[in-house]
């Protein structure tokens, strides 16, 4: 999609294609291994804390419907969790000890988080904040500290050769797909996400996290039939603040801008809520940790395989029946051309394509992407391809939920359906992104 995301996971991709091949499978594997490389880099941040705390935090990263999910997607999330692990452990090693080679390490992979995902930004400034603060209130640590921050900017500092990019995108692209998100929002939707799902199911892990979350923050000792609690600071409330400074930031910046949030942005702190969470249990009772991991354990299986095995899209469904009895001729409308790149990764069908507001599926983009929305006639749009198609036959594949889009895509299929006789192919179904898929032949 044109306009996206920081170009480092896209680089990989395309190395990662050369090697093993641009199958959905071999696709998807790049994300499944670096979800299992996060795991280890998780248990060895975990080590820092009470020794119990390292198995369980492997545990449930092995067991966490995000990164399940994200897993076994063509996407970013799986290497921002990765490198958000192996930036907690770079700089927790660098403030004990600022050597030149650990300092090293720390810039690079600030470099690498801001050069995957914009909402690295937050957890970054998340992380110099607290290492100020860190250097303010402990004179023991103030050389690491302080060195480690001057790291992290300098990693930063290295948009700069994307400054360009992103200064367009910001005044011409944004998150069209969706309206400024509201802190509540942020909020339930990243309890949402790391419990893997909308559904009750996903909901209750969520906030089961966010208890254990808070207990890990907040736990002073392990008792044998007790957890003693204090809301006061220490290393062990580090990914609490991490976690809450970088959602903060992040909801704040996207009231001001008007951005979107997606529950996926919540890659920046899923190590830290596993470390925490895991902390959390391990501070409990032998048979209390116990259960409580049993059941996080087994909730968070449940729904994160339920979701993996889910279909998300229906693209591979109407791309079959379009070529299952399409002529050479016929002519494929894609409204919205969101729609466009899942329908048309598994199409055959080498006739013309039409996506509205233009172009012909293969890609999105998102440059003044309403205003262009907006500028494009649909009854126009539709006689067009109507004119295109001849005597061959029209095929719209349509969604009618999208935001920018109210009602355009249904004068498309209003228009069409005025001017030719018209069928439903394939209906929606509940999936993440459903659509419809009408055929429209001339009149006999």
């Amino acid at each position: 999609r044109i306009a996206g995301h920081p170009a480092l996971y896209y680089l990989l991709l395309g190395w990662w294609i050369d090697v093993a091949g641009d199958g959905d499978t071999a696709v998807r594997a790049l994300s499944g291994i670096l979800a299992l490389a996060a795991v280890p880099v998780i248990w060895a941040v975990a080590r820092r804390y009470e020794p119990p705390t390292a198995p369980v935090a492997a545990t449930l990263a092995l067991a966490s419907p995000y990164l399940l999910r994200y897993g076994t997607e063509a996407r970013m999330y799986a290497l921002v969790v990765l490198l958000a692990a192996l930036g907690w452990w770079a700089v927790e090693a660098a403030i004990d000890r600022p050597t030149g080679l650990r300092l090293a390490g720390v810039a690079l992979v600030a470099a690498s988080l801001v050069h995957t995902h914009y909402w690295t930004f937050w957890l970054i400034g998340t992380t110099v904040a607290l290492l100020g603060w860190t250097a303010w209130r402990d004179a023991a640590r103030r050389r690491g500290a302080t060195r480690t921050a001057a790291a992290v900017l300098a990693g930063a500092a290295t948009l700069v050769v994307w400054l360009g990019v992103l200064l367009d995108q910001s005044s011409d692209t944004g998150t069209p797909w969706a309206s400024r998100a509201r802190p509540a929002e942020v909020l339930i939707e990243t309890l949402q996400a790391l419990g893997g799902s909308v559904r009750f199911e996903g909901t209750l892990l969520g906030a089961m996290l966010l208890l254990l979350v808070v207990a890990g923050g907040t736990a002073l000792a392990r008792a044998t039939n007790e957890l003693r609690l204090a809301p006061r600071a220490s290393r062990a409330a580090v990914p609490v603040v991490v976690i809450g400074g970088t959602l903060a930031l992040g909801a704040a910046a996207a009231v001001v801008t008007a951005s979107a949030f997606e529950p996926r942005y919540a890659a920046v702190v899923v190590p830290f809520v596993l470390v925490a969470a895991a902390r959390g249990i391990a501070m409990l009772p032998p048979a209390a940790a116990a259960l409580t991991l049993a059941a996080v354990v087994g909730l968070g299986l449940a729904t994160g395989v339920d979701e993996a095995r889910r279909d998300r899209t229906q693209g591979a469904e109407i791309a079959a029946a379009i070529d299952a009895v399409a002529g050479p001729d016929d002519v494929v409308v894609i409204c919205p051309d969101q729609l466009g790149p899942a329908a048309t990764r598994s199409l055959d069908h080498a006739g013309p394509r039409l996506a509205y507001p233009d172009g012909d599926g293969t890609l999105v983009d998102w440059s003044g992407y309403l205003d262009r929305v907006a500028a494009t006639d649909p009854v126009a749009f539709a006689e067009a391809a109507h004119t295109l198609a001849g005597d061959a036959d029209v095929w719209v594949v349509g969604a009618f939920t999208y935001r920018g889009f109210e009602g355009r895509c249904e004068v498309v299929v209003d228009t069409l359906g005025s001017l030719r006789d018209s069928t439903i192919a394939v209906t929606a179904r509940t999936v993440f992104e459903p659509m419809t898929l009408f055929r429209f032949v001339v009149a006999r």
